[in-house]
């Protein structure tokens, strides 16, 4: 069937916004309750909340292993369930090290999660001319379920309790689960592979590009800590939306320089707006020009990430962009609790700052990094 949306492609899209609603709502519900059962700093907070990030790493170089010589739905549901089940512990703990412990057992189950899916699945089911678009489709669907999450998190805890909402989380990955297991894929027969490898891990090729585009998630992740207002993430939302729609009337690429220049002056002029003022209709225009912007820029560095890779790369430098956009997201959480905690009280400032340095370093080198070894790859 040579068309992108076939029943597997649908339930793989299904299945990961459901997952990254459950493990995103986690996120303020977990840094709250930490600080209020536990007694921890925002900073501590964000710093058990942030391992996360630096966990996504662990399994990476057993990547290509796992889904090679195991069936590769098997390897993704039963990562999934020790997610779900990992994630139902957290009132037991006794200490905050085994919140920590709790972190970073998610952080590398959801690391081999995001490469079964988006790196592994999703190609085995798409015709290999729809891959380029299902991979950004698959990228989307994850913000909108990151957005999702966030926004249940916050909201979540005016109706029940902490360890009620850690049950809905593992209800959704229970679903998620579901949704794979009807996936059909074709049998792969095992392969004599070495242990470890870089292969489904990192992709070197694209590493510079996607530390660029790291700014983006950062300052995304930044906001998660900054603002708790559950309809300024509906407003970012509309911004994505109204990016894709943009998209989808004006079909040809943009130029790369002109696309990360008005998204990064859009990005800016949200974050200006939030210096002068964070509530309010401030907030909400601000949030609405953040999610323009940020599409904007996720629209040209995604496009890189997707286009550097070799045909026999893909699943390598997809699970790259992966693994360093949701350690972006953590460490603009963190990056904001410190900026908020070290004295200055200027964190929306940072913001701005590092949103300067990725427009810079696009500008000045990234750019024609990609136009150099996009060109070789043709």
């Amino acid at each position: 069937m040579n068309m992108l949306w076939n029943r597997n492609f649908s339930l793989l899209i299904a299945a990961n916004i459901l997952l990254y609603i459950a493990v995103y709502m986690l996120f303020p519900l977990i840094h709250q309750w930490m600080i209020q059962a536990w007694s921890c700093t925002g900073l501590q907070a964000a710093g058990v909340t942030a391992v996360f990030g630096i966990a996504l790493f662990l399994p990476g170089a057993f990547n290509n292993y796992l889904v090679d010589t195991f069936s590769r739905k098997n390897v993704c549901t039963r990562s999934m369930a020790l997610l779900a089940l990992v994630g139902i512990l957290y009132p037991y703990v006794t200490s905050v090290g085994m919140v920590a412990l709790l972190r970073i057992l998610q952080g590398a189950l959801f690391g081999i999660v995001l490469m079964a899916t988006g790196s592994t699945l999703v190609i085995d089911v798409t015709p290999s001319n729809k891959r380029n678009e299902a991979n950004r489709v698959f990228t989307w669907s994850s913000i909108i379920g990151m957005l999702g999450g966030i926004i249940v998190g916050i909201e979540g805890g005016n109706y029940l309790s902490f360890t009620s909402l850690l049950y809905v989380s593992a209800f959704l990955c229970a679903v998620s689960i579901v949704l794979v297991s009807m996936v059909r894929v074709c049998f792969r027969a095992p392969l004599d592979l070495p242990l470890c490898s870089f292969d489904r891990f990192i992709l070197f090729r694209t590493l510079l590009p996607g530390v660029n585009m790291m700014t983006v998630p950062v300052v995304l992740g930044m906001l998660f800590i900054m603002i708790s207002n559950a309809f300024f993430y509906l407003c970012i939302g509309c911004g994505f939306l109204i990016y894709l729609f943009i998209r989808q009337v004006f079909t040809s690429p943009m130029n790369g320089r002109l696309q990360i220049l008005i998204g990064q002056l859009l990005t800016g002029a949200g974050l200006v707006v939030l210096c002068g003022s964070d509530t309010g209709e401030s907030l909400y225009g601000a949030g609405l020009l953040l999610g323009l912007g940020l599409g904007f820029s996720i629209g040209q560095f995604l496009r890189m990430m997707i286009l550097l890779p070799l045909h026999c790369e893909r699943g390598t430098g997809y699970h790259t962009y992966q693994l360093l956009w949701e350690t972006g997201i953590m460490l603009g959480v963190w990056i904001s609790q410190y900026a908020c905690e070290a004295g200055n009280g200027k964190p929306y400032q940072v913001a701005l700052g590092i949103c300067i340095a990725g427009f810079l370093f696009y500008q000045a080198y990234i750019h024609r990094y990609f136009m150099k070894h996009y060109q070789t790859n043709k």
